[in-house]
Parts: structure tokens; C-alpha cells; sequence
């Protein structure tokens, strides 16, 4: 961790300089989360009063070469010592290369590192490190049509049980189409299919109990073979942007494992509006509605299963959201936000968790 930290420090010391252009971004606050665990089933829920702080420094440069630079860091601490266990620093890097070889074809190369550090420990949940690199070329036409494709490879690192830790190849297909151009407002719809091959470091689960048998979690038995896992997702995304901003998308996800238990077919529908307010407040809602269908009975490693390991905040789950921003000077903004979430539709567990937030977030 202190490693990781002096890399990170050396590299936004160097980037302003180098850059030919440069943001960065700090933000901090206070929350208040009824379910700060994200236990199921009401066993161990424990509600907590969080202070919360994140910045990002970001740069980009070059003339035949593009590239792009991006150090975040984060930390989330509990105002009480019950829920110590929760305390996490959250660090991240994503670099980006891109060069065109004609008009209308650009290859690039990208790297990214997301990592939680658990303050208390490397048991802690929602502690991993997940990292990717790609190789990718996109096609634009005269319309500015693209189509991108990328392979690479993807690794996770669980830390609390290495069993869930994996790695593999990754495929992603992306198109982009403009529908509508106007004064000041535009339609774009966009689409991509992602194939990921995970191949686990702990065994797969089979069944121990007889046929018949209700299942308890006492069926799931280690195998003698390695877990592996092939992820299909293909989601589609129409944006609209004008006075007003408005996005709606569709997600479908197929898991097929050879871990008994393990396999899901989920649907996620999502939509979002943002539109001013009166005095200079902005306001967005978003709404995300979740469909989960399990082959077999899913009773092992559930809090596994409902992670994105997108970061520490991402759930996959069903979810409202609001937010209201007003900036305030050259360079600040107050935000109030809100969420809840619960269980995805058709579970079988309940879970539900209320998140509100209000701080200050400082940009240039």
C-alpha cells in the first residue's frame, strides 16, 4: 500500500507538467447509511454516520501519439467504532494510448488498476484489487459512426477468500450511432457485447445431496476441478442531451459456471434525468430495476455474487437515486445525494440500504 502510494504521488507530481491539458477534482462530505455491511436478510444490519473524501488528478498530452492519465484516491471512515470494520482506502489508475494510422482508424492500448485497501484488515467484504489491460482499434465514418474492438485480459483479486480470486481473457464489441443532431440537442444510441473467460483459483461446487433433497448449504461440496466461469453482457444505451439530459438502457447478463450454483441470467433496465432547477440547482434522478434468475438455488458466497467490482460503492442491485448540485464561485459545487437500495426483483433474500450524503466538491 505505501508502494502504491509513492507511485501514485510521483506520477500526479509529473503530469501537469507534461500535459498539455490537466483537471483535477477533490470532494468530501458526511453520510448516513442504514446498512453500512450490506447484510441480507436483516442479520447484523448496522446503520453509521461515514466521513468521505476522493480526488482525481487527470491529464492528457501528446500529437501523434494521444495519451491520457488518471490518479484517484479515496478514503471512507466511520464515525463510530462499531462498524470500524468498514473503514477502507480505495486507489486507482487508468492510462490510455491512442494513435491514428488514417483518417478514419485509431489503435490504442489501455491499462487500469482499481484497488480497495481495508483499513482493519484484508478480511474486510468489499476489500479486492481488480485490474485490466487492452489492446483496441476503432473505425469512424464521415457520420461519426464508430465501431471499436478490444481484447485483453482481466484479473480480480478477493481478499478475503483468494478462492474467488480469477483471470482471463476479455473480448468487448462497442458501436456508436448518432440519430439525431440539432441546435443544441442530440440522440445517440449506443450498443456492446463483452465475452470475459474467468478462470478461479478455488474449486468448483457440485452438488453432495441426494436427488430430491432440498438444498441447504450444506450441499454444496468443493469439487475436484478449478471453477471457471464464461460472462456474456450486451447492453444498450440511448442518450439524449439538450436543456435537459436523459439516458435510458437495457443489460443483459449471462453467467454460465461450472460451479454448481453459480450460474444467473440477469436483466438490468436503468434511466436517468438531469434538468436545472430554480436557483442554479441542478437535479438528477436515476432508477435501475433488476431481475436475477438463478439455475440452481444460490445459498453459497451470496455477498460474493452481488458485488460489481466495478468500485466500492457499485451494487448489483435494484436501486433510486437523487441528487442535487449548485455550484457556487469558479471552481465549487454542494451536492446532496440520496439512494436506496434493495434486493434485486425475484430474490429470495431481503436487503435494503439507505444511503444520504452531503458535501463539497472542489474542480478545476
Amino acid at each position: 500500500m505505501i508502494r502504491a502510494g509513492v507511485v501514485a504521488g510521483v506520477l500526479v507530481s509529473a503530469m501537469p507538467a507534461a500535459a498539455q491539458t490537466w483537471r483535477g477534482q477533490a470532494e468530501a462530505g458526511a453520510e448516513y447509511d442504514s446498512n453500512v455491511r450490506r447484510v441480507e436478510d436483516h442479520v447484523g444490519v448496522a446503520a453509521a454516520p461515514m466521513l468521505r473524501a476522493h480526488a482525481t488528478v487527470a491529464a492528457r498530452g501528446g500529437q501523434v501519439t494521444r495519451w491520457s492519465l488518471a490518479v484517484a484516491g479515496g478514503t471512507r471512515a466511520a464515525m463510530t467504532d462499531a462498524v470500524r470494520d468498514e473503514d477502507a482506502v480505495t486507489g486507482a489508475i487508468d492510462a490510455t494510448a491512442a494513435r491514428s494510422t488514417s483518417e478514419h482508424v485509431a489503435l490504442s492500448t489501455r491499462a487500469t488498476h482499481y484497488e480497495v485497501f481495508p483499513v482493519d484488515g484484508a478480511a474486510a467484504t468489499r476489500a479486492f484489487a481488480s485490474s485490466g489491460v487492452d489492446l483496441g482499434a476503432a473505425i469512424a465514418d464521415d457520420r461519426d459512426r464508430t465501431a471499436t474492438v478490444t481484447v485483453g485480459a482481466r484479473r480480480l483479486q478477493y481478499k478475503p477468500d483468494p478462492n474467488f480470486d480469477w483471470t482471463g481473457p476479455a473480448l468487448t464489441l462497442a458501436l456508436a450511432q448518432p440519430l439525431w443532431r440539432g441546435e443544441a440537442r442530440t440522440l445517440d444510441l449506443s450498443a456492446d457485447y463483452r465475452l470475459e473467460r474467468r478462470s478461479y483459483r478455488g474449486l468448483a461446487y457440485r452438488n453432495g445431496c441426494l436427488p430430491g433433497v432440498m438444498l441447504e448449504t450444506r450441499c454444496f461440496v468443493p469439487g475436484d476441478r478449478a471453477r471457471a466461469d464464461l460472462v456474456q453482457v450486451a447492453s444498450a444505451h440511448l442518450t439524449y442531451t439538450g436543456l435537459r439530459a436523459a439516458s435510458l438502457g437495457y443489460e443483459l447478463t449471462v453467467a454460465d459456471s461450472t460451479s454448481f450454483g453459480s450460474s444467473f441470467v440477469r436483466h438490468r433496465v436503468s434511466g436517468s434525468i438531469t434538468s436545472p432547477l430554480v436557483a442554479r440547482v441542478f437535479a438528477t434522478a436515476s432508477l435501475a430495476a433488476q431481475l436475477d434468475r438463478f439455475a440452481e438455488p444460490q445459498l453459497v458466497a451470496r455477498d460474493v455474487a452481488n458485488q460489481s467490482f466495478t468500485s466500492l460503492d457499485d451494487e448489483a442491485r435494484s436501486s433510486a437515486a437523487v441528487r442535487l448540485g449548485r455550484s457556487f464561485g469558479a471552481h465549487w459545487q454542494a451536492e446532496l445525494r440520496w439512494s436506496y437500495h434493495l434486493s434485486a426483483l425475484a430474490a429470495a433474500a431481503g436487503y435494503h440500504r439507505q444511503v444520504v450524503y452531503g458535501g463539497v466538491t472542489w474542480e478545476r
